[in-house]
């Protein structure tokens, strides 16, 4: 888990100053209802840091924690991160996944063959929670740090835990 926290780490002190170089005009703009803005593609991994961090130390405590799933929607939309400055969601995005890494790397490797039922066809293990979580975080930054029409953005494709 070290490795896998060390890679969480070198993506926040790289992502950070460019994310906060957007600026708030570029971060604000939603040109198309049904799409999220960049605040919104940030706050959606505010959420998914605020839900992994629940899965990471809960798998840690149990070896099946049972159901722990989220409405992305409903999170990004009743939290109105379009409301938000941009330099506060950057800010609380690295300082949240600052603490994450610290978590991953002080996991207890006995415990990474614990469970939990996110939604998939099959139960993921915390080893897939992280490893899938670092992955996310990559996906979404890019999305973020592209320059692409917000229609053409690449989608997020989950990965089924059962597999490698």
């Amino acid at each position: 888990m070290q490795a896998i926290s060390r890679r969480l780490e070198e993506l926040l002190e790289e992502t950070q100053p460019k994310l906060l170089a957007l600026g708030e005009g570029r971060a604000s703009e939603k040109p198309f209802p049904e799409k999220w803005s960049l605040k919104e593609i940030l706050g959606h991994l505010v959420d998914s840091a605020a839900n992994n961090h629940q899965r990471i130390v809960r798998m840690q405590e149990r070896s099946d924690i049972g159901a722990l799933t989220y409405s992305q929607q409903h999170w990004v939309s009743s939290q109105q991160y379009q409301q938000r400055p941009w330099g506060d969601l950057v800010e609380l995005w690295y300082h949240f996944n600052r603490h994450l890494a610290h978590v991953i790397a002080h996991i207890d490797p006995t415990t990474l063959d614990h469970s939990c039922d996110m939604g998939y066809a099959t139960p993921a293990t915390l080893r897939f929670v992280v490893e899938d979580y670092v992955r996310h975080v990559r996906h979404h930054t890019e999305q973020i740090l592209g320059d692409s029409d917000p229609r053409q953005r690449k989608k997020w494709v989950p990965r089924n835990p059962g597999k490698p």
